[in-house]
């Protein structure tokens, strides 16, 4: 969206980080995630049903069903060879999409958002902070042995809805980072961040 970009969204989740801590919350953990292919293994029939329970019924998401059934797509490359000056072009053959959105389109990102838009209401007990296909969890608590049982908890609640909604994390890119309130020499407030 013009002049929308990421950044509100990381300094939302640093403001709930500083609040935390300010709340001298011993334990803040933030769960970073990264989606795989977000936009192209949307599931159709459960985007459908996603629109529907959104008011969106009838012949209104029959055209849903329309725009994203039989779409077909392909990939071209031009290559020019600059040793003898010589273009060439490759094209893939035409595949129909079974699954995912349109990608380059106004509505693919609103339809990704409201596929998405849901995982909320899933997990409990944590703060998220979702943008494109990237989301932002923040676990708090006092005791230890608590937080632990939060964290299992939500990456349980995390699994179940990424397997009903046929998304995948990118594991290698997902990491768990442990907020402390330290004080430095000048008794000015910092934040020692520790990666697990």
């Amino acid at each position: 969206m013009e002049n929308k970009s990421t950044e509100p969204a990381s300094h939302s989740f640093i403001e709930s980080i500083q609040e935390a801590l300010d709340r001298h919350l011993l334990h803040v953990v933030g769960i970073f995630l990264d989606r795989s292919k977000a936009y192209d293994i949307i599931n159709h029939n459960m985007l459908r049903d996603k629109v529907d329970s959104y008011g969106v019924r009838g012949s209104e998401n029959m055209w849903f069903k329309s725009y994203l059934t039989k779409r077909t797509q392909f990939v071209e490359i031009f290559h020019t060879d600059r040793s003898n000056h010589t273009q060439r072009r490759f094209q893939s053959l035409l595949r129909v999409t079974a699954h995912g959105v349109p990608q380059g389109s106004i509505l693919g990102p609103l339809l990704y958002f409201v596929y998405k838009n849901n995982l909320p209401l899933n997990i409990w007990e944590a703060k998220l902070v979702l943008c494109a296909d990237y989301m932002n969890i923040l676990v708090t608590g006092k005791d230890e042995e608590y937080l632990q049982a939060k964290l299992s908890s939500i990456m349980k609640q995390l699994d179940a809805w990424f397997l009903k909604n046929y998304l995948i994390v990118i594991t290698t890119r997902t990491v768990a980072m442990s907020f402390h309130l330290c004080q430095s020499m000048s008794l000015q407030t910092a934040y020692l961040i520790t990666k697990y």
